[in-house]
């Protein structure tokens, strides 16, 4: 037993992805014992009587089981709605994970397991990013937590604050329930990971991954596009002309894709991306006729017209609609702003993505935005950004209150409240 001991402790003290490993399983595990610790709670006071797997899976998730049990259905067949608007990869490795135990796992249990590992794995890499943020990317000068800059080994507390963001804070309950969610976070993660490391083939792999479970992973074609141009422009050694001398703006993007043209393997990177969405399509187009229809069956919970973005804005935030997509539409405002602060903070590429995923769905509705917001991974990386450059301990006081605020929502979530959803 004592050289188990040993073992672990020579681990955590040599081996660092070891560590962060440690670091965020303790923070994941601790999430966790919240959610199941709400579950009673939730029972008492609202005299129910649900266990956790049924607690948390709610709403869409009910698609997702059902897909993961009959696959793709008509209306008429197991499901009354038309599932075709739920993207195929996280059904699809669902399936696989319940076959390894011969269908014996729930569809929800399974799914669960798929999203807890899934979003394991994205606060890992999201840790290892954090490590060196600013430095490998970013304004060029590390991000250190205020507070802990003189203190040795304490990098750790990097880990726990990118793992409180992932695991603990509102809306954080969609990665550990039958959603895509946790999915989407990590290819997202693993697709900016590499573009930080400059591997874009692989960044165009898991962009790929990305577009099979939702449309808007089609978009990271722009965050590998803007990270080749800075490669080139500092291999060149070129300044970036401004936007104002148009003439020797667009010289330097034509000279860039000439540049580009010579390099298959970027271009192949590129074209890949997409790749998952136009698959799906494909399928759609075999399975019903229509390789659009995951955007046509939409129209069942987004009827309404508006005037895209500016008046889907205007009538959610001057309190026109619904009071819950009054509070969706100051959302995506806060959003916005994040974003516009990363572009300051020099994370251009993420910040871009972030606003092109956002501006999407605001071409119909603001429902479901905060989900998307979370969802799309960067926003982690901007409000881990503004917390670690807070004073201690407001920075304390802060996390503490989004936690404490994840906890109620995941409370009204298992009573299937759907007011800030």
């Amino acid at each position: 037993m004592s050289k188990i001991k040993d073992k672990f402790r020579r681990l955590l003290k040599e081996n660092v992805n070891f560590r962060i490993l440690m670091t965020i399983l303790m923070v994941w595990g601790l999430s966790r014992l919240i959610m199941i610790a709400l579950v009673p709670i939730t029972n008492l006071i609202c005299d129910t009587h649900k266990d956790f797997a049924m607690s948390i899976n709610v709403w869409d998730a009910e698609h997702y089981a059902d897909i993961m049990k009959y696959g793709y259905t008509y209306p008429t067949d197991v499901d009354p709605q038309a599932n075709w608007a739920f993207f195929p990869l996280y059904p699809l490795i669902c399936m696989f994970v319940r076959a390894l135990s011969f269908n014996h796992l729930s569809a929800y249990v399974t799914g669960m397991i798929v999203s807890n590992i899934c979003i394991i794995i994205a606060a890992f890499y999201s840790a290892k990013i954090v490590t060196d943020l600013g430095l490998n990317y970013g304004d060029g000068k590390r991000v250190k937590l205020r507070g802990s800059e003189s203190k040795e080994g304490k990098v750790e507390y990097s880990w726990i604050l990118i793992s409180i963001l992932l695991f603990a804070s509102p809306y954080a309950f969609y990665a550990g329930s039958t959603y895509t969610e946790s999915l989407f976070i990590m290819t997202i993660a693993l697709s900016f990971y590499n573009i930080i490391k400059k591997n874009y083939l692989a960044a165009g792999f898991f962009a790929m991954l990305t577009s099979a479970t939702r449309i808007v992973g089609c978009i990271l074609v722009f965050p590998i596009i803007i990270e080749m141009f800075f490669d080139w422009i500092r291999l060149e050694d070129r300044k970036i002309p401004h936007i104002k001398d148009f003439k020797k703006f667009c010289r330097c993007l034509w000279d860039f894709i000439l540049y580009e043209l010579k390099r298959p393997v970027d271009i192949f990177s590129v074209m890949i991306a997409p790749l998952g969405t136009f698959a799906y399509m494909f399928f759609l187009r075999i399975f019903c006729g229509d390789p659009w229809a995951f955007m046509h069956v939409q129209i069942a919970w987004r009827d309404d017209n508006y005037f895209p973005i500016i008046g889907v804005l205007w009538k959610a935030c001057t309190g026109q609609l619904e009071l819950r997509y009054t509070y969706m539409g100051w959302f995506c405002i806060v959003a916005f702003a994040l974003y516009g602060y990363m572009i300051y903070r020099k994370y251009i590429s993420m910040a871009i993505f972030g606003i092109i995923a956002l501006l999407i769905p605001l071409t119909s509705h603001v429902m479901s935005t905060p989900r998307f917001i979370i969802g799309v991974w960067v926003t982690y990386i901007g409000v881990y950004d503004l917390l670690a450059r807070l004073p201690k301990i407001l920075r304390i006081i802060i996390t503490t209150a989004l936690i404490v605020i994840e906890s109620f929502m995941i409370f009204y979530w298992y009573q299937e409240f759907y007011w800030f959803m």
